[in-house]
């Protein structure tokens, strides 16, 4: 049996360029809305309010086939060329190596 819990992966970084951040974000969900999602289901970028210039991305990955876990949709999306060109774009405009933090939905509230 499959796990049906969502995925969540969290990358944490500096970075001084916030505006180019959101607009790479933005295009990331035109360009995911024309292909296979894979899981894919939404990007958040949190900026630290104690600590200018410090980022959280939470990128959540869901079930699309019942034969694959959320967080084997995210290992998949990861595989892909768009993800890759998104990822060194990334390391482009971030200060250091990003952290990458991983997690499975135990709980969520819905409204």
């Amino acid at each position: 049996m499959t796990d049906h819990r969502n995925f969540t992966q969290m990358i944490t970084f500096e970075c001084a360029d916030p505006d180019t951040l959101v607009e790479m974000c933005r295009q990331w969900d035109l360009q995911q809305a024309t292909l296979d999602p894979m899981g894919y289901m939404s990007t958040r970028v949190l900026q630290d309010r104690e600590s200018l210039g410090r980022y959280v991305m939470v990128v959540e990955f869901g079930v699309v086939d019942p034969g694959v876990s959320a967080a084997d949709e995210a290992t998949r999306n990861n595989r892909r060329e768009e993800t890759r060109a998104f990822a060194a774009k990334l390391r482009e405009i971030v200060e250091g190596l990003p952290s990458y933090h991983h997690y499975d939905e135990l709980y969520r509230t819905d409204f």
